[in-house]
Order: structure tokens, then C-alpha cells, then sequence
């Protein structure tokens, strides 16, 4: 039964998208899709309006009943309602909504006086490379001691530290703008990395959510400007970099890696998100790998493995030509980097540790040194590999249940009629369903937004 009181809600931010309204809580990151009408009715009932006399008025507005009951129950589901407890509280003045922590620190990291100290910084660093030309980025700096496997250990040691800082310039751009940023532990490709949850990113306009999503990158590019001032305060008389300066030259290298694989789109990097915020849609990378799919199938003659393109959502649709030679991009970015980089780099502490160990002459220290150097290079391949192999085998398992699912459903049926080794799921915590052809569907519990759930109301 609808009550005739006002209702109570929590602070609720609103964007409007022309054809839907995403509505939501930034403390919780609870949010909801709803129609231009829905929107305007929660907007009368947040005025104040009894729920009976908001039904009226939306009558009178639109022509048509509204079914106030399952509204107000939605309303509750999204936790948008004031339970008693928290009315009375924000009645006797308490906080109805509490500051996000750190949010002074991020309004201060971004401030118009902390952008200026950003850009003297990287124009000193320009002119200290400019002055000494020995502080340029390139592999070498990496090869700052004769010891192999201490620069092993200082560059493995010092990337968690750098990836935290990365993502810790995500956390306090959102801070910044009141979100609930979070860090959490994932993975990518087979490596484990840190990731910083944005949701609250899609009640804002587009424009204010760049800052939140490049600030990473922005941090690492200053830390590589820091490192490179330091070097060039190191040089002595002659030009020459200290040893210190040479850590700091060879941990300003290491950013080059890093700012490189955010063109790796097909992992989901920065600048994948990036797209989603220039370009909209909820899909665009599975969109842009079925439509590439499908120009390759197309040259093989093999209609049969095409995908429908009319499944994918309309702006996915309309982006895909953009967003497929960035996607494409990705793979020729990391081809680069295994080109330049990795092999080079892998291949002279290798070769330089094995010369150290047929030779006979050399100290045991060095000796020691090259053997924990290139049983650390093992380890590393056995690492990747091994997670290549986990990565299969759960790949082909999948494979092989939804193929037997596919087949028992066959079987078993009654009638009802479904697609061939496509999967449904309507389960709250699953945003999309998938066919095997890679193309996606918004499922009729959730929509999926930029990577967040949002529920269709």
C-alpha cells in the first residue's frame, strides 16, 4: 500500500543521457536507468510531493497511471528511501552525507596552484634533457650496475610502488569530485595488478569524468619528470650521472612501459576507459572483437561464424569504426614494446649473465650474481607460461560446458526455443549475456554502463 507522507532520500545525483536518466547514490554506488518520465517523477517526489499527489501530477503530465507501488519498491531496492533511523538522524542534525575521505587531498592535488607546479616540473625536465642530453629516456639507463640481478631486484621491487601511486592518482581525482573510489587487486593478462573502482563516474557529465580517468597517467608522467630532475641534480663536474642519479634515471625508464600499455586496449587500460567516456556505448570492446572477427571471417568465406550485427547496441554500433583500428592499435603497441623493450633488455641481462658464468676468472661475488640473475629470468617464463596454460585450460573447459550445455538443453527441451551455444543469465551480479560469437545483449535484471552496473527501472 502506498503511504501518503512525504518520502525521505538520501542525496541523489542525476545525468541525463536524452533517451534515459541514470540516477544514483555516490556513497553507496547504487544507480538506476530510468526513463525521462521516471526521472521527473522521482524528481516531484524529492520535492516533497505525497507519493498520491505525484501520481496525479504524472497523470496530468503524461497521460497514463503510474504503478506507484512497484515505483516505490524499485526506489527501495536502489536504497534511494531514508529509513527512519536515518531521518531522525538527519533531523537531529547529523551528517546525512559524510565527506569521502581524502577528498581534501584530492582538491588539492588537482588545484589550479598544484597544475602550475605540475607544468614547471615537466619544463624543467625538458630542459635538464635538453641541457644533458645523457638524462633522455632510453633502455640503457636500466643497466645502472654491473650486478645483474640488483637491477632485477630494484625494478621489480620499485613497479608495486609505482603501479599504487598510478592508481592512487584515479583514487584522489575521484575523491576529488566526492566519489567513492576503491582500490582492489586484479589481473591482467598474466600478470597481477592493482585497479581502482570508478563507479560513480556515471552519474557525472563526460567532461568531468577525463580528469578521474587519465589523472594514472598523468602521475606517472610527473614521477618520470621527478626521477630525471634528480638525475640531472646528481650529474657532477663532467656531466657524468651519480650513482644515484643512474637508479633514478633507470626508475624514470620504467614509466615509458607503463604510459605504453595503456595502448593496450584490448586489457582495458586508461585509455580504454577513455574511450567509453568519448564514445559511449556499454560494450565497446566485445563489439569492436566481433566486428573484426567478422571482416576476417568474411575474407575466409565463413558466413556461418558471423556474428549479428544487430544485437550490438547502437552506439557501440556507430563507434565500432573508431574504436576497432584503437583495439587493433593495442596488439600493435605491445609488438612494439616486445620489439624495443622487452627483447632487447631480456636479451643482454641474459647474455651478459651467461658470459659471466662461462667465464672462469670473474669474482664469486659476480659470478653468484649471474647465476640468481638468470634463475630469476627462469622463474619468470615458468610464470608465464604456467599462467598461459591456466589461462587455456579454463578457456577450453568453458568451451567444453557450454557446448554440453547447449547439447542437454537440445535435448531436453519443450518446445522453448534458443539460439545455438548461446548463454542467458538474469542474475544480479551478471551484467550482460553472451553468445559464443562474442556478441552481447543487456540482460533483464541489469544494464552495463562503462563498467557499472546500472539497473533498468
Amino acid at each position: 500500500m502506498v503511504n501518503d507522507a512525504p518520502l525521505r532520500f538520501h542525496r541523489l545525483t542525476y545525468l541525463d543521457q536524452g533517451d534515459e536518466v541514470v540516477v544514483g547514490r555516490t556513497d553507496i554506488d547504487s544507480y538506476g536507468a530510468f526513463p525521462p518520465d521516471g526521472a521527473a517523477l522521482l524528481r516531484r517526489l524529492e520535492t516533497g510531493t505525497d507519493p498520491r499527489q505525484a501520481a496525479d501530477w504524472y497523470r496530468a503530465e503524461f497521460g497514463e497511471e503510474v504503478d506507484l507501488d512497484d515505483f516505490l519498491d524499485t526506489l527501495r531496492e536502489l536504497d534511494f528511501l531514508l529509513g527512519e533511523a536515518e531521518a531522525e538522524d538527519r533531523d537531529a542534525g547529523g551528517a546525512a552525507s559524510r565527506a569521502v575521505p581524502l577528498q581534501w587531498l584530492g582538491r588539492a592535488l588537482f588545484s589550479r596552484p598544484a597544475w602550475l607546479a605540475y607544468v614547471a616540473l615537466l619544463a624543467a625536465a625538458v630542459l635538464a634533457c635538453a641541457d644533458r642530453p645523457v638524462l633522455l629516456p632510453r633502455p640503457g639507463n636500466l643497466f645502472f650496475s654491473p650486478y645483474a640481478l640488483l637491477v632485477q631486484l630494484v625494478v621489480f621491487v620499485s613497479q608495486p610502488v609505482f603501479m599504487l601511486l598510478h592508481e592512487y592518482g584515479h583514487v584522489l581525482a575521484g575523491r576529488r569530485l566526492g566519489l567513492r573510489t576503491t582500490l582492489r587487486i586484479s589481473r591482467r593478462l598474466y600478470f597481477v595488478t592493482f585497479e581502482t573502482a570508478l563507479d560513480g563516474l556515471v552519474v557525472l557529465p563526460r567532461r568531468s569524468r577525463l580528469l578521474p580517468v587519465l589523472a594514472g597517467m598523468l602521475v606517472d608522467v610527473l614521477g618520470m619528470a621527478a626521477l630525471t630532475l634528480a638525475a640531472w641534480a646528481g650529474c657532477g663536474p663532467d656531466g657524468t650521472p651519480s650513482t644515484a642519479g643512474r637508479v633514478c634515471l633507470a626508475l624514470a625508464f620504467t614509466a615509458i612501459p607503463r604510459l605504453l600499455a595503456q595502448f593496450y586496449f584490448f586489457l582495458r587500460t586508461d585509455l580504454y576507459h577513455l574511450a567509453l567516456v568519448v564514445l559511449g556505448g556499454s560494450d565497446p570492446h566485445g563489439t569492436a572483437r566481433a566486428y573484426v572477427a567478422n571482416r576476417l571471417n568474411r575474407l575466409r568465406g565463413r558466413a556461418d561464424l558471423l556474428t549479428d550485427e544487430s544485437r550490438w547496441h547502437p552506439k557501440d554500433a556507430a563507434a565500432v569504426r573508431w574504436y576497432a583500428p584503437a583495439y587493433l592499435l593495442g596488439y600493435a603497441a605491445m609488438t612494439v614494446m616486445l620489439a624495443t623493450v622487452v627483447l632487447p633488455v631480456g636479451w643482454r641481462f641474459t647474455a651478459s649473465a651467461l658470459a659471466t658464468v662461462r667465464d672462469g676468472s670473474v669474482p664469486f661475488t659476480r659470478l653468484a650474481d649471474a647465476a640468481f640473475a638468470l634463475a630469476m629470468v627462469g622463474v619468470q617464463l615458468l610464470a608465464v607460461a604456467y599462467g598461459a596454460w591456466r589461462a587455456w585450460r579454463r578457456r577450453s573447459r568453458a568451451a567444453h560446458d557450454t557446448s554440453t550445455d547447449a547439447t542437454t538443453s537440445t535435448d531436453t527441451s519443450t518446445g522453448a526455443t534458443t539460439s545455438a551455444g548461446s548463454t542467458s543469465t538474469t542474475s544480479t551480479g551478471t551484467s550482460t549475456s553472451t553468445t559464443s560469437t562474442g556478441s552481447t545483449s543487456t540482460s533483464s535484471t541489469e544494464a552495463h554502463q562503462g563498467g557499472v552496473h546500472v539497473r533498468p527501472v
